[in-house]
Order: C-alpha cells, then structure tokens, then sequence
C-alpha cells in the first residue's frame, strides 16, 4: 500500500489526460466505490470489480435486516450427545414422537455449543433422516442422506432440511459418520426443530435414542426438543424500550401472580416465558426460580387446574434462552396465570420479573395484545408490555422465521467473504495498473509533493471518520444505558408509591420522568443513526421512516410507497438530518393532533426534484390570524433550510396533506448523480 500512496499525487492532472484519451470511458463509467484516488480510476476502468463491490454492498446491507448470530453458551440443558458403545452395533440414532400425524415441511438441526477441549462442534459428518407413521418406522421413507460426502461444520449456524409435505409423526435422524473421542461416531446436537407449515410440532416431543452418552443435567435426548439453544432469544427486527414486567416484592410476602384472561374458553397447547433483560446487567436476562401455571373457567380461579410446572429442578435465574412450557394434556379454560413464589434476588432486591409472555392454541398466540393483571399483596394493576410482542429490548419474532434468517445469514456470510477475497485481488490488481500508469504518464518528481498533501488528507478524513463512529457508540452505549436505569428506576419508584399509596402528584411526575427518559433515548437513537456514514443513501434514509412509522404509528393505519429511481444516490449530512427531523415532525403532529385512522407517506420523483407527501384523514389544521397553519411552522422552517417549497392541503374534518419537494442538487452528496 506504500508504493501505492506516492502515486496518489497527480490525480487531477492524471483524470484530466484520462478524460482527454477515453472521454467515452470516463462519462459511461459508474459512481467509485472507493475513497483512494487511484481505486476510482481504477474502477473506472473495471466494471466487474463494481460489480463484485456493489453485489458485497447489498449482502452487507442484507445482514442488518436479519436476526443476529451470537452464541450464548448454555450452562446446562445442553442437548444429546451419543457415541458408537459398540463398534459391530448399529449406527447411534435418535427418534422424535410428534404425538400426532402432522405434514412435514422442515427440519432445522441446531449444532451443539463447542465444549473445551474438542477441536469442532461435534455436528455429524454424514447422517440421514427418515419420516414414519409407524413407530417402528416399517413405513418409513426418506427425508434426507448426506450420502457418501462429508457434510462441513456449519460453525454454530443452523441446518436446514426440506420436508416432503407428506403426513408423519415418528422422525429419525441416523448418524453415519461421526467423530472420534475415546469411542467411534461421537456427535452432538442442541436441539432439533421440527416445523408443520411453519408451526413447531417438535417442542416438548417424545424422545428415544440409541448410543446415547447422557450427563444427568446436560446431556439427555430428551434437551433435543425443549427450545433451548446457544443461539439465545427469538429476537430481530426492530429495537425497542419495552422489556416487560419487573416487579420489587417485600422479603417477607414475594409471591406474584400474572393473569391473562384469553376472552374466550380455549385449549392451550404450550406457554413460552421469555427472560427478563435488567439494563443495569448486560449479561443474562431472568426468569422467577420458581412457576406454576393453571388454567380456569372462573376468573376468581377457584377450580383452576394446574397445567404447567418447572418440576422438581428451579428454573436457572440467568437465561439466554425463552422458556418453554409444552402442555401435554390440555384442559379447557377462559382465564390462565402464572404463579411465582419466591422472586430473584440482586443484592438485598426481591424482583420478579418477565420480559414476555406467549400462550399458543392451534397455532395462535391467545396472548398477543391482551392486558396482563399484575398481583402482590395489595397491589393490583394490568400491563400492556408482557404481550406486546418485545423482549429483552427487541422484537420477539416468530421461531420458524428467526431459525430461517439464521440460515439465510450463514449463506450471505460465506457468500460475503467469498466476494471479499476476489474483489481484494481485482481491486489490487486494478489499483496497480493505474497506479503505474499514472506514475509513467506524470513522472515520480512531480507526483512526491502532491502525495504527501493527500496522505495527509487521507489520514485526517479517516481520523474523523473514528471520532464520528467513537461518538455514536458512546451516544449508544453510555446515555442509552443510562436512560434504561432512569426509566426502570422511575417505574419501580411509581409502583412502589402507588402500593404504598404515596402522593399522586409524585407518581404523575415520576410517570412524566419515565416518559421523557422513553423519547430521549429514541431520540438518541435517530442521532445515532444520522451519524451513520455508511447509511447515507435516500434507500437507507426511507427504510429508517419505515422502522420509525412503525414505531409512532402503532395504533394508525399507513402505507409507505418509495417511486424514486434514485434510491442508491447519497444524501448529504445536513440534507439527510433535515428531511429525517422533517418527516419526524410530521409524524409526532399526527400522532398528537389529527385523530387520523389511515396515514399514507409517498416518497417521488418529479423531474428535476425530490417530493416527500405526508397524508392523513384527520380532522384537520387549526388556523390562526393571517390564515396561516400554526402547526407547520417547524415544517415550513425545515423546508426553508432545505431550499424546498411545502404545500400544504388542509380542511376542518377532512384530513391534511403535506406535501415537500426538493430540488436533488440540493440534496446529493455528489451533485453529477443528481443530474443522471
């Protein structure tokens, strides 16, 4: 890269006589992808290696919208672990009873965590899988065989096999080829999932297995199929303030009840509790030790029956993993609780906490949105944030599409790296040529000086660009955290004066505290975000009124359409900040002012500009003296700043419409593509 560097001078003079050579070239050429003089030329020159980089662009940018990959070992409940006890016997194998004939549409393995001293993860090199009515599988038909090729590790990632579509209740997964440890065949699984038309059928299966090596509260066949996995939480999308419920209790009275009523008589097939994530912790969320669950046809729960329990064994306090309650001999009933009687403790605290609760019927989540009434001693208050489908300060998604984006992760990561190392070469290869051309058609006297300026000017760019990045993570980590403590703390202190039945002006202005700590750090977040050099784009700037629209407008109806061909052009910082604080704006007047049902935000191109159109069927803007709106004031200052025109249509009862346009040479980072 040395030798590189003291060609950089000349680059001006260098495109001057480049321009003057292959005009054709250079005016056909697409926008660089890099910041190193020599690398834009280059480029200019080599459509492939655009190609290659744009293609890496977009798999990276693809990463962002799915479900992290971050392993969380498991401290017990690890899985199955077999081996061949007796090298003339059968090969190792383990067999799930579904419990019911069901269509088979895919099975996902989950590998076992790496444990120490083993080189690999154990996943088995060969193995088959086979599907059967029968128990003894004599009907059995073949799902999937890895054959004679050795199947790689998949390093911790999931692996995905197609099912044929056809009923079955019996799966068996044979080992082929294992590993050696002391004994032939070693392998070891975390879990298997076992999906009917998207739907788990595997959790809480019926589990029997030959050759297997058990560890009493580690390894046993039966930890294939109870949900917990080194992956962590069903967690992705968007990032959220909602962790749930956490409740202080007196040492002396910490039971606690959770009672959802379900609004009508239902059977429950399993109960999932997702941990609870303290912000002053940042490792495990947790759960009480301890839980029972009953179901009742009276909400005062004098003939409840006892669904559910955790055993003999207390729960571990420190979860990565939801926990999963499957109900193998569902009763009828309309209300449903959760009873802990003994509260984790943090220091000389009692807490009981949960970070999400989910109640599954024929595939149906009966808890999603309902109010869940919270009980200790006197205390008696319903919260909305146990089922609103968060937890552990992310959304909670489906299992089928978290296992799915883990697979579709794994591929564009080895795809992403493959890309890498052939346009590192291509880049290399092209950056040299130029460089010796330029060198030859210029000469070293002339190109020394001019280097040294713009490696001077390279290093200072890239020391900025570490302040900016060093910034948003401060922003991020410190404040953010902070302002989880404040609001937590607000909380506990509002809960605590209302069993105590302390002033009300103080619970209302610890709820205001509470509030405000909940905007700020969503506020801060969009800070972050404007940041972000990486996420200049008018695509990135739309997607981001994607994730906040979803956010304010949770109880309004939208639609977001994008019709602008210009979605890959980078804005600038101030164009990027204003349009964002614009749109925001808009939004927050809506939410607090119009009383609208349906809002629809359309981003376009009209010739030469850019149009950002803001609708809803509200009830309209109030007017004042002059009949100028009084609400679009911070709107029409915002589209002064931008050099832009807002138009706005606005009528008593009849909705409003906001409508900016923007010239795109005012807006573009680089002012040629504004012109394309």
């Amino acid at each position: 890269m040395k030798s590189q560097h003291m060609r950089l001078p000349g680059l001006c003079v260098a495109l001057t006589l480049l321009s003057l050579l292959f005009p054709d070239v250079l005016t056909a050429a697409p926008a660089a992808r890099s910041a190193n003089p020599i690398g834009r030329v280059a480029r200019l020159f080599n459509r492939k290696l655009v190609v290659v980089e744009d293609r890496i662009l977009w798999l990276q940018n693809r990463l962002d919208y799915l479900a992290a990959f971050d392993v969380k070992p498991l401290k017990e409940q690890v899985g199955w672990r077999c081996g061949k006890l007796d090298e003339s016997g059968p090969a190792p194998w383990v067999s799930l009873d579904l419990g019911t004939e069901v269509p088979l549409s895919e099975i996902f393995l989950i590998p076992a965590q790496r444990q120490a001293g083993d080189s690999s993860d154990l996943f088995p090199r060969r193995f088959t899988v086979e599907a059967a009515c029968c128990a003894d599988f004599s009907d059995s038909r073949l799902i999937y065989t890895s054959g004679s090729r050795s199947q790689p590790s998949p390093d911790g990632y999931p692996i995905r096999i197609n099912g044929d579509g056809f009923g079955a209740r019996h799966v068996r997964l044979t080992i082929d080829d294992g590993h050696h440890r002391g004994m032939k065949e070693v392998s070891a699984l975390a879990e298997i999932f076992v999906f009917s038309e998207r739907q788990p059928v595997s959790l809480g299966a019926m589990v029997t297995a030959g050759d297997s090596v058990d560890i009493p509260g580690m390894w046993e066949p039966r930890y294939l199929v109870d949900g917990r996995t080194p992956l962590g939480l069903w967690e992705g999308g968007i990032w959220t303030l909602s962790r749930g419920d956490c409740l202080e209790v007196p040492e002396v009275n910490q039971q606690v009840e959770w009672q959802i009523d379900l609004q009508k008589e239902s059977s429950i097939d399993r109960v999932i509790l997702f941990p609870y994530a303290l912000p002053e912790l940042s490792g495990p969320g947790v759960v009480p030790p301890r839980l029972k669950i009953e179901l009742s046809d009276c909400p005062d729960f004098s003939n409840a029956t006892c669904i559910a329990t955790q055993g003999a064994k207390e729960l571990p306090v420190d979860l990565t993993t939801p926990v999963v309650f499957p109900i193998s001999h569902p009763g009828n009933g309309r209300y449903l609780r959760i009873l802990s009687e003994k509260a984790w403790q943090l220091g000389t605290r009692h807490l009981q906490a949960l970070g999400e609760i989910e109640i599954w019927s024929n595939n149906v989540n009966l808890a999603a949105g309902i109010p869940v009434t919270v009980r200790n001693g006197e205390l008696d208050h319903p919260i909305q944030e146990l089922t609103d489908g968060f937890g552990g300060s992310k959304q909670i998604i489906p299992i089928h599409s978290w296992v799915t984006q883990l697979v579709e992760r794994s591929q564009v990561q080895v795809e992403m790296d493959r890309l890498k190392d052939v346009g590192s070469k291509m880049a290399a290869e092209s950056e040299l040529n130029t460089a010796w051309g330029a060198a030859i058609a210029l000469g070293l006297t002339f190109l020394i000086p001019v280097a040294i300026v713009e490696r001077r000017r390279l290093i200072s760019r890239t020391q900025l660009d570490k302040l900016r990045k060093r910034i948003a993570s401060d922003l991020h980590d410190d404040i953010g955290s902070n302002l989880g403590s404040i609001s937590l703390i607000a909380r506990s202190a509002k809960r605590d004066l209302e069993r105590l039945k302390g002033p009300d002006e103080i619970a209302t202005d610890l709820g205001e505290m509470e509030l405000i700590a909940r905007e700020s750090s969503l506020a801060m977040r969009d800070i972050v975000w404007l940041l972000e050099r990486r996420q200049d784009t008018i695509g990135d700037l739309v997607q981001r009124m994607r994730d906040s629209a979803g956010r304010l407008l949770r109880e309004i109806d939208y639609s977001l359409v994008c019709r602008s061909s210009k979605t890959t052009a980078k804005l600038t910082l101030d164009s990027k900040r204003h349009l964002f604080l614009f749109y925001k704006e808009a939004l927050h007047n809506i939410v607090k002012h119009s009383q609208a049902t349906t809002v629809t935000i359309r981003f376009y191109d009209a010739r030469d500009r850019l149009v950002m159109e803001v609708a809803d069927n509200g009830v309209g803007l109030p007017k004042v003296d002059g009949d100028q709106l009084a609400a679009v004031k911070k709107l029409s200052d915002r589209a002064r700043v931008l050099d832009g025109t807002l138009h706005v249509e606005s009528s008593p009862g009849e909705g409003t419409t906001l409508r900016l346009s923007v010239k795109r040479a005012s807006l573009m980072a680089n002012k040629k593509a504004s012109h394309e």
